[in-house]
C-alpha cells in the first residue's frame, strides 16, 4: 500500500507535525510504502530524502514568515507545492492529510482523501498565531475568516476523517457538523517502547524536590505555562519543598519569566528549554506528578499520554480532551477550573492522597498501552486506507 501524509512542516517535533512524522514511520514498519510532505523547517535541507526508517520526504517550498505578503501567498505556494509532490507519486497512492492548507488543491481537484483533524487551524491562529507572521492588524479578521472557509471545505470534502478525542469531533461539528457526525475517533499514537516504566536517577537539578512538578509544553498563551506557575505560591504553601521543571520553548519564554520573578519563585520553578529526547523520559519517569495546564484547544493531550505511559501520575485542567483521558483514572485527576488557584487546589488535593497517587501509579500505563500505541493506531490507519477508493480525479 502506498500512503502519501502531508503535514504542515517536516522535522518539527511538536503537534501535529510529530503525529505525522511517527505515523509515517509507524506505518512504514507495517510494509507501507510512506511518502511524507511539507515545507522544510529550515530552508537548507534538500528536496527529497530517504529516511533510515524507510519513509520518503519530499519538502515543499513556503514563503517566509518575515514577508508582507507571507498571508496571501502561503495557502496557493503550499497546496500547489503539496499537488505537485503527490502528482509525482503513483496513481494508486492513498493521500492523507493533516493540514488544512496544503489540502486545499485536494478539496478543489475533487481528489479523494482522509484527512486527520487534529485542531482547528483558524483557531490557533485567532488564538496564537497572529504576532507570528507579518500582516497589517486591520487584515487579520479576514485571514482567519478566509482560513476558516478553507477549512470547512477541506474538512466536508474528505472522502473519510478521523478525530482524536470527541473534544475535536465537536470542534469539527462547528465548522462541518456533517463531517462531525460521520468522524472516526482514532486517538494520538505514541511510542511506548521508549516512553515506559523504568529506573531513572534525578537529575542533579532535582535533587531534594519534593514533589518535583513536571511539565512538557510549548510556551505559549494556550498552553497553561505561566498559570501554572502563578499556582506555585500556593502549592509551596503546603509543601514548601516542591519544585516545578518546565520543558519546552516558544514565546511565551518572556511572561513566563517574569511571572516568576514577580513571585520570587527562582528556587522553585525550572525552565529547562526544549530537552532531548531521553533526557525528556528520564524527566517522565522520575516525576512525582506531571502537569498539563492547557487553557485552550487541548485537541489530544500527547504530553499527558507519555507520562501515564512513563507510569507517572498525570493532573490536568478541565479543557479540552484531557478530562477524556485522566477521568477514566479518577476524576480527581481533572481540576477545578484552570485558573492558577484551580490547578493549585487540584495538585494540592491530589498530592494530599498517598494511596491515590500509588493506584494510579499501577494504572497509568494500561491506560494509553496498547491502546493508543503506534502499531495500533497505524494498523488501524491502514484499515481505514483499504477502504478508501482513490483517484487522480
Amino acid at each position: 500500500m502506498r500512503v502519501a501524509l502531508i503535514t504542515n512542516t517536516v522535522g518539527k517535533t511538536g503537534g501535529l507535525e510529530r503525529y505525522a512524522s511517527e505515523l509515517a514511520g509507524a506505518l512504514s514498519h507495517l510494509g507501507a510504502d510512506v511518502t511524507l510532505i511539507g515545507k522544510p523547517l529550515e530552508s537548507a535541507l534538500p528536496g527529497s530524502e530517504l529516511r533510515s526508517d524507510g519513509v520518503r520526504v519530499i519538502r515543499i517550498s513556503a514563503p517566509s514568515k518575515r514577508e508582507a505578503t507571507f498571508a496571501l501567498r502561503y495557502p496557493y505556494v503550499t497546496a500547489l507545492g503539496a499537488h505537485r509532490a503527490v502528482r509525482g507519486l503513483p496513481p494508486d497512492t492513498i493521500v492523507h492529510g493533516h493540514f488544512a492548507v496544503p489540502m486545499l488543491s485536494f478539496a478543489l481537484a475533487r481528489r479523494r482523501y482522509l484527512y486527520t483533524f487534529h485542531a482547528p487551524v483558524y483557531r490557533e491562529l485567532l488564538i496564537e498565531r497572529q504576532g507570528s507572521f507579518a500582516l497589517p492588524p486591520i487584515l487579520q479578521g479576514t485571514a482567519v475568516a478566509g482560513l476558516r472557509t478553507a477549512e470547512r471545505l477541506v474538512t466536508s470534502s474528505a472522502r473519510a476523517i478521523t478525530v482524536l478525542s470527541e473534544f475535536m469531533r465537536h470542534e469539527l461539528s462547528v465548522l462541518s457538523p456533517r463531517a462531525g457526525d460521520g468522524a472516526v475517533l482514532l486517538p494520538g499514537g505514541i511510542d511506548t517502547r521508549r516512553f515506559s516504566a523504568g529506573a531513572a536517577e534525578r537529575p542533579a537539578w532535582a535533587e531534594g524536590a519534593d514533589p518535583l512538578l513536571f511539565t512538557a509544553r510549548r510556551l505559549a498563551p494556550r498552553t497553561g505555562v505561566t498559570e501554572l506557575i502563578e499556582a506555585m505560591p500556593e502549592i509551596l504553601t503546603t509543601h514548601s519543598d516542591a519544585l516545578l521543571a518546565v520543558a519546552g520553548a516558544g514565546r511565551e519564554e518572556t511572561r513566563a519569566r517574569a511571572a516568576i520573578g514577580r513571585l520570587g519563585l527562582e528556587a522553585r520553578v525550572l525552565l529547562l528549554g526544549r530537552v532531548s529526547d531521553e533526557e525528556l523520559v528520564r524527566c517522565y519517569r522520575t516525576a512525582d506528578l506531571f502537569v498539563m495546564p492547557t487553557q485552550e484547544l487541548e485537541g489530544f493531550g500527547l504530553s499527558t499520554a507519555e507520562a501515564l505511559a512513563c507510569g507517572t501520575p498525570a493532573i490536568g485542567t478541565p479543557v479540552g480532551a484531557t478530562p477524556e483521558i485522566l477521568a477514566p483514572l479518577d476524576p480527581r485527576l481533572v481540576t477545578p477550573d484552570r485558573t492558577p488557584s484551580g490547578i493549585a487546589r487540584g495538585i494540592v488535593d491530589v498530592l494530599a492522597d498517598p494511596a491515590l497517587l500509588e493506584r494510579v501509579r499501577r494504572q497509568a500505563r494500561a491506560r494509553v498501552e496498547p491502546a493508543m500505541s503506534w502499531p495500533v493506531i497505524a494498523e488501524r490507519f491502514l484499515e481505514l486506507y483499504a477502504r478508501l477508493p482513490n483517484s487522480r480525479a
